[in-house]
């Protein structure tokens, strides 16, 4: 059997957000957590309902990184015109490029 999950963000500040699975992707996203806390990040395989699969990232954000955990953009699904403007990145940090993907988190980046 996969390891059926589903993860929805909020549309826009104040909405509620989802965490939909199979009991084997919420055990394997509890081991990923429990990594997380101890080793900073972990990664998983899962499958979508269409039978996609796709790589999940859990990551700890230590106290002396919580600047650039500030410099992320927001997790928002709602667009505002043709394309997402970050309307609700509230947390704007003078002379950095921001808003970063939480890409920037991962110890290797080099990830997409």
């Amino acid at each position: 059997m996969c390891r059926y999950l589903h993860v929805y963000a909020p549309h826009m500040p104040h909405h509620e957000s989802f965490i939909v699975g199979n009991k084997k992707a919420l055990l394997e996203l509890r081991r990923m957590i429990d990594i997380a806390l101890n080793e900073e990040e972990a990664q998983g395989d899962f499958v979508s309902s269409d039978g996609e699969g796709y790589e999940t990232f859990v990551i700890k954000v230590s106290d002396d990184k919580m600047k650039l955990f500030e410099s992320i953009e927001m997790p928002y699904t709602e667009q505002y015109g043709e394309v997402n403007n970050h309307m609700y990145f509230v947390n704007n940090i003078k002379g950095l490029k921001e808003p970063y993907s939480p890409v920037v988190l991962l110890k290797n980046k080099d990830r997409s």
